[in-house]
């Protein structure tokens, strides 16, 4: 389902990407078998929301995909700044979300220092919201 992003990531070795994911989706599968093939670390998260930090032995991430139902939520500002905390300066993260939602999804992350915030049409039912982590702006 996320193959299409594949292509907005460079081919270095070397990179860390994360993946969250829900029962809902099946993302981390074919994300494991890309980042094999361009010799990058993925770290699939295993975890709840209410958990205090995302971070584990302070790795921080150039990409971080969210392949959850995050819009059902009522923390999602909590999960953006978590989420921005775990990200490399200039690091990206990819949100999927239900096209009924990408707007306020989008907001929220704004909100949460979050630039850049650019909405690609997965399919029918799906967009995806792009967003970087730039240097500089507020501690959240």
């Amino acid at each position: 389902m996320i193959s299409p992003l594949f292509a907005l990531i460079p081919n270095h070795p070397g990179i860390y990407i994360s993946i969250i994911e829900d029962e809902n989706f099946d993302c981390a599968k074919e994300l494991q078998e890309y980042t094999d093939s361009i010799n990058a670390t993925l770290h699939v998260n295993k975890f709840n929301f209410e958990q205090k930090s995302y971070t584990k032995h302070a790795t921080q991430y150039d990409f971080l995909f969210i392949c959850t139902d995050v819009d059902k939520r009522n923390d999602i500002l909590e999960i953006a700044n978590k989420t921005y905390r775990v990200l490399k300066n200039a690091g990206h993260i990819f949100i999927l979300s239900k096209k009924e939602f990408t707007c306020r999804l989008s907001e929220v992350f704004e909100e949460s220092n979050f630039v850049a915030i650019n909405t690609i049409s997965l399919n029918d039912e799906y967009d995806v919201i792009s967003a970087k982590k730039m240097h500089g702006w507020k501690r959240v």
